[in-house]
């Protein structure tokens, strides 16, 4: 009895705190629960909603299951993609980290941009070929001497021909690099080489890099916006003037007229048009930073007339040729509903419910050349290196094709190769007489 006394006293001495105290812990210990939950519940009811990340990704799908996958393992690896995709809330998350290592570090968590100088936005490549990467002066003086012959050949077909070079935005705003860039040398350039081969062998060409330099001086809107990579919508209406001026003199074609009238200036980030914030959109930040007061010209375009005539054009490019359909009605309105655009030499762009083939190589070459009134390349200065998109080689091929000797010295250069090609050469490559016949072709070319 006395044990148990003792036990009962005890007991009435640790009795446990009343009600009101213990109120705050479970109401913290509820809110963690369900700060811990809520990602999970989130991703299963979508009760907030979230808006996505802006960009381009692969989307992982949620995994069949099979024995067969959880055996070779792997089904965990894709599960746990789809998972961590879709948790909940994610996308909050990220803008908030992207958003800290900016504000602290003037960094972004992406390779593709880098920050420069007043919160300008850049992509690295297009800073390392402003500044010589790639040069390759011999490369690019065969490919506009091949292209020569091109714009002879489609001449005496009925079909001018006109190379639009567009330079990136380092070199427009070079004094806006981020500094461990701008400490580095500007050595010759692809588009040097390239502008100086046009001269040499006489094609025609639209340096738009001059242009840009030299209106940089008296406009006081931006050729290049803020969080944009390609040109703005105030530099396509500027360099529309000139083109298609020059498209007019080549053709002797007395296109529509189109004159810009006014134009209407934009300060907030909802407001930018098409590609004029591209690269700032990808960094899905928590908040934008506020562009340079952009002019969007009113373009006006007159209506059709017996005696205008608009022109059958095919234009091949990268996209910065997109600018002159997506700004403004430019192709729209000045070309015949023949007229193609072929991005990058692969695809029809433009328009984009065209009959038809919408990839280039089930395309008819020769076909595609009949008729036109004019061809524009339209090549951005990263991307020299495959000037032409591969359509100056397919052009120059269809119009001079190899000769038997051609392809004997061809042949005779692939043995050359073959001898000289090493055991490890050989034996990793399943396709080596194809590759070193190639080799061989790529050689030949460069010289004949």
């Amino acid at each position: 009895m006395a044990a148990s006394f003792s036990a009962s006293s005890a007991t009435q001495a640790t009795a446990p705190p009343s009600a009101p105290r213990s109120g705050p812990k479970r109401l913290l210990f509820g809110l963690l629960l369900l700060l811990l939950l809520a990602p999970a519940l989130q991703a299963k009811f979508h009760w907030v909603k979230v808006a996505p990340l802006d960009g381009f990704f692969d989307e992982n799908k949620h995994p069949d299951f099979a024995w067969e996958d959880l055996r070779n393992g792997t089904y965990q690896p894709r599960l746990e993609a789809y998972l961590e995709e879709n948790l909940g809330f994610r996308s909050w998350f990220l803008r908030l980290h992207n958003q800290l290592v900016y504000s602290l570090f003037n960094q972004t968590t992406i390779s593709t941009v880098v920050a420069g100088k007043d919160d300008v936005l850049f992509q690295p490549l297009s800073i390392d070929v402003y500044q010589g990467l790639g040069y390759a002066p011999a490369e690019m003086d065969n490919r506009v001497r091949w292209l020569r012959t091109v714009q002879d050949s489609l001449r005496a077909h009925g079909t001018q021909f006109l190379l639009v070079m567009a330079p990136g935005k380092a070199r427009i705003l070079p004094h806006l690099l981020p500094e461990h860039y701008a400490k580095r040398p500007v050595k010759p350039s692809n588009y040097d080489a390239v502008l100086q081969a046009t001269r040499k062998y006489g094609v025609n060409v639209l340096d738009a890099a001059a242009l840009m330099l030299r209106w940089q001086d008296t406009t006081k809107y931006p050729l290049f916006p803020r969080g944009g990579t390609h040109w703005s919508g105030y530099a396509t209406a500027l360099m529309a003037d000139t083109m298609f001026r020059q498209v007019e003199r080549l053709t002797q074609l007395d296109l529509p007229d189109f004159a810009s009238r006014g134009r209407t200036i934009v300060t907030s980030p909802d407001s930018i048009r098409f590609t004029d914030d591209d690269i700032q959109k990808i960094l899905n930040r928590m908040w934008e930073v506020a562009p340079y007061p952009m002019a969007y010209p009113n373009v006006q375009f007159a209506a059709d007339s017996a005696t205008k005539k608009k022109a059958n054009a095919l234009i091949i490019g990268d996209s910065f040729a997109q600018s002159f359909y997506n700004f403004y009605p430019y192709y729209q309105r000045l070309f015949t509903p023949e007229a193609r655009y072929w991005a990058g030499n692969e695809y029809v762009f433009w328009p984009e419910k065209a009959p038809g083939s919408h990839t280039v190589k089930d395309l008819d070459l020769k076909q595609e050349l009949q008729g036109r009134d004019i061809v524009i390349i339209i090549c951005t200065e990263q991307n020299l290196g495959q000037l032409g998109f591969g359509f100056i080689n397919s052009a120059y091929r269809m119009y001079r094709p190899r000769t038997a000797a051609d392809e004997a010295a061809i042949n005779q250069l692939a043995q050359e190769l073959e001898k000289k090609a090493s055991w490890e050469e050989i034996s990793n490559d399943p396709n080596f007489a194809r590759t070193v016949h190639y080799k061989a072709e790529a050689i030949y070319d460069e010289t004949h």
